[in-house]
């Protein structure tokens, strides 16, 4: 079968929808009572409206740890597409290219973040939120910014949302061993799958094995997706309304799996494993957008693929803003007050970021490979190259 070219635009959608729920769980994880809450602190009972927006599928709408692990599954599947396809790669031009477009805007956001602190200080609000107030006890000076360039760790409270870059980093530089094994063994997909799930799912029981390297697990079944997508789209093209309503709510259930049990028992094991189920609720999610009409039409849309391209720097510049905001008002404004101005603050800054920083990364980054390939083709031909 001759592979569809498709682009998948309704993913960058995703993308950008996925970027703005970053935004809401930061700014109520800033709020006092709700990051309470959410760190499961809190002492006095819950109203209805909050008993609802966290222990139900509603929860879907500031599941901010949860839209990370969405990153990684889209990030697998979007870096591993092209080569699924039978694209060929020189992995010299890839990894520059690939890394001055996280490094470059990543190193700005910084920068930015320590710009704010000077601006706007942090000091510990009394009994306040404790993941605000973590910003404040934590180093986020310049040296953060100097040691937080590398990615891998020291950006202390000055930009915490960093820590999902680590480990795209590290995926990029793997990338060929994901490919590889994704790429052999095409019978034993479920097989595969099964195993990275079950990698995700043992992370409670054996994570002084492996810890934090579950997330590098994630990524795996995004790249699965992108070497099977052929074999979907034919499925995808059989399922009736009714089952695509019935997955996307089951997606979102497995997605917000922890807080469900967190329900009725914040320790259960059954939570602290829920990385591998998420990821599995996630591959579902992408699935739904990438072929169900009426989701690729939603997430197609002008307004949803605006999202999806600031996407990047919206992700990156939002948790200064929302933390600087809610030390200048001193956690006093009311949710209904703040959400909307943060919200409405990280675009703005989010666009701005993105026309001026991320894009030009982006030019900068494919002149670079154009640079390099053009001297690879010098060196190798004994004429000099004809110019197009």
């Amino acid at each position: 079968m001759e592979p569809t070219r498709e682009r998948f635009a309704s993913l960058d959608g995703l993308r950008g929808v996925a970027a703005v729920i970053v935004v809401v769980f930061h700014v109520v994880a800033s709020d006092t009572r709700a990051g309470a809450i959410y760190t499961l602190t809190n002492r006095e009972p819950l109203t209805s409206i909050e008993w609802l927006f966290n222990y139900t599928p509603l929860r879907i709408l500031w599941s901010g740890s949860e839209a990370v692990v969405l990153f990684y599954v889209l990030s697998g599947f979007v870096l591993a597409l092209p080569f699924a396809r039978g694209r060929t790669q020189q992995w010299r031009y890839f990894y520059p290219r690939r890394l001055l477009r996280l490094y470059i805007p990543a190193i700005a956001s910084l920068i930015f973040a320590w710009l704010t602190t000077l601006v706007i200080h942090r000091a510990v609000i009394p009994g306040g939120s404790p993941w605000l107030n973590v910003h404040a006890e934590e180093a986020h000076g310049p040296l953060q910014v100097v040691l937080g360039s590398s990615l891998m760790a020291g950006w202390g409270s000055l930009n915490t949302s960093l820590w999902s870059l680590r480990w795209e980093v590290i995926f990029s530089l793997l990338l060929p061993v994901f490919l590889y094994l994704a790429s052999r063994l095409s019978r034993a997909l479920w097989l595969k799958v099964a195993v990275v799930i079950a990698f995700c799912a043992l992370w409670p029981v054996f994570g002084f094995f492996y810890g934090d390297l579950v997330y590098i697990a994630v990524f795996a079944l995004g790249v699965l997706l992108a070497y099977n997508v052929e074999r979907i789209r034919v499925v995808a093209a059989r399922i009736p309304t009714a089952a695509w309503w019935i997955a996307l709510v089951a997606a979102i259930a497995l997605i917000t799996n922890s807080w469900l049990v967190a329900g009725a028992d914040p320790y259960s094991r059954v939570r602290l494993a829920w990385i591998g189920i998420a990821a599995v609720g996630s591959v579902m999610v992408v699935i739904i957008v990438a072929f169900w009409p009426p989701a690729k039409r939603l997430f197609e849309s002008r307004p949803v693929r605006w999202l999806g391209m600031i996407s990047f720097s919206l992700y990156l510049t939002q948790e200064p803003i929302v933390v600087g905001l809610s030390f200048l008002t001193r956690g006093s404004w009311p949710l209904w007050i703040e959400l909307p101005l943060a919200l409405a603050l990280s675009l703005l800054v989010g666009w701005l970021f993105y026309r001026y920083v991320e894009k030009p990364s982006h030019v900068f980054s494919r002149n670079f490979l154009r640079a390099r390939q053009e001297r690879g083709s010098a060196i190798a031909s004994p004429t000099p190259a004809r110019q197009q």
